[in-house]
């Protein structure tokens, strides 16, 4: 439905934007014309209208429009407008017109988008409830469901009251044992009183009441039904001229992560621990890109100094290149400045009755594998600069899980490697949550499922933020 679609609110939001600006010009200079900067002129409010486009590519709401509650729409508003201002600072920045921007004006002018923006989608809101209020407007449904789960259909949609129609009967439909092809077909009216909606059974067959009864829509949910049964009653509704919605068998899976595509030339239903969108992949790569990009350059100058220190205590490659496993099993060669000797490795068998993780990781204080340079950039976190690289190559991101050894990952049960669902990370929420206090690989697991159940652009952002402060004030690094 256009309701339901974000789309349907955005020639309102081109509006507010218009009216803001406006508002903006004439509070700020009393006049729409300005000649103080560049982009105070008119097709300064393009460039936000431009902006605001960017956003809602990738920006999507949790609920539609109208299931929005009036706190949520703000919170919905204000994060929209705080992306804008994100958007058009970078703008501003690359096109080098920031010089010549008021940071007041545009200050001002997000305070009254917010504002007007806010008060737009309520009105709209408020015009479309008008609208369905009368009942000549509203859309009349007819409910079908089996025995076996008309209990649940009438309490999520006969008890319940949606803006936009009127669930008028339920028709209950009991499957022959013997025949599994014919049903038997009872209509249940809905009627209302002060304790709440109730069923009645009526004397009128299914088929008399949808020819002589106003029904716009039909909801089919029939889980016990064959499907030569609902195709024939799909066919029968269309031949009435009524909408017909069927449920989705889900076959009694989870209903947290799935959507319905097309694979092929098949329509299916996809289950996942979590759908992403690829506008949400795209915007996570720009991110990486951007952030690969100046790591990689900060990478060059850190090795000029670094590179040396490392080869004349031990000499040997200055980086070092190992077989990691990578996003659902992939393998891929990760860099780092080399914090170990040479036979670091070999070493290692040795070392392992010594390990200070449970499970399939290797951690060991005091290593003595680490070279003197090697505590040093360790503890700085240096050695990982090299992974910007990675980064680029698009074989890992910022923020992720940590990429485990091919020992490590030979030695995964099978709830281990959903981990690796997502590109490993530089940093993640295991990094920044006191690793050094982390001692069992299963708690680590558990942090980087949590990562990835409830990813945003957002927690990376914030991943990233923490990931410098724990650098900076040399927090869990070894």
């Amino acid at each position: 439905m256009l309701i339901k679609n974000r789309f349907f609110y955005i020639f309102i939001d081109f509006a507010a934007i218009v009216f803001s600006f406006i508002l903006t010009m004439l509070a700020k200079f009393a006049s729409l014309q300005s000649t103080e900067f560049i982009t105070g002129r008119w097709y300064g409010a393009a460039l936000v209208i431009f902006a605001y486009l960017i956003v809602i590519m990738f920006y999507q709401s949790g609920k539609p429009l109208m299931e929005r509650s009036p706190w949520n729409e703000f919170k919905n508003v204000f994060l929209v407008n705080m992306y804008m201002a994100f958007v058009l600072a970078f703008i501003l920045y690359l096109s080098k017109l920031g010089g010549q921007s008021s940071r007041a004006f545009y200050l001002l002018l997000f305070f009254f988008d917010c504002f007007c923006m806010y008060l737009g989608r309520l009105f709209c809101k408020y015009l479309l409830i008008s609208h369905y209020q009368k009942p000549e407007n509203r859309k009349k449904l007819l409910i079908y469901a089996n025995r076996s789960n008309v209990s649940d259909v009438f309490h999520k949609f006969g008890n319940s009251v949606s803006y936009d129609c009127d669930v008028v009967a339920i028709a209950l439909i009991d499957i022959d044992e013997k025949d599994g092809e014919n049903a038997k077909e009872e209509l249940n009216l809905i009627e209302k009183s002060d304790k709440g909606n109730y069923l009645t059974v009526s004397q009128d067959s299914v088929a008399e009441f949808l020819k002589k009864q106003v029904i716009d829509e039909a909801l089919i949910s029939l889980p016990d039904s064959s499907r030569t049964y609902i195709d024939s009653l799909i066919s029968r509704l269309e031949t009435l001229g009524i909408v017909a919605h069927v449920t989705v068998n889900t076959f009694g899976l989870s209903e947290r992560e799935k959507v319905i595509s097309k694979f092929g030339g098949e329509r299916v239903l996809t289950y996942c621990s979590r759908v992403f969108e690829p506008s949400e992949l795209i915007l996570k790569r720009l991110v990486d890109i951007t952030g690969g990009i100046v790591g990689a350059f900060l990478t060059i100058l850190l090795g000029i100094i670094i590179a040396p220190a490392i080869y004349i205590e031990s000499p040997g490659p200055v980086i070092f290149k190992q077989t990691r496993v990578g996003r659902n099993g992939r393998l891929f060669s990760i860099y780092k400045f080399r914090s170990m000797y040479m036979d670091a490795e070999e070493r290692k068998k040795e070392l392992m009755s010594k390990n200070q993780m449970n499970g399939l990781m290797f951690k060991l204080k005091d290593d003595p594998r680490i070279t003197k340079v090697g505590k040093f950039i360790r503890k700085t976190s240096i050695d990982e600069f090299p992974q910007f690289f990675n980064v680029l190559k698009g074989d890992m991101s910022l923020v992720g899980t940590r990429p485990p050894t091919m020992d490590e990952f030979m030695k995964y049960e099978e709830h281990h490697k959903r981990r690796l669902s997502l590109k490993p990370g530089i940093t993640g929420l295991w990094q920044v949550t006191g690793r050094n206090e982390i001692q069992d690989f299963e708690d680590v697991v558990s942090l980087d499922l949590k990562y990835i159940d409830n990813w945003t652009i957002w927690s990376d952002i914030r991943i990233l933020i923490q990931t410098v402060i724990v650098v900076l004030l040399r927090k869990g690094a070894e």
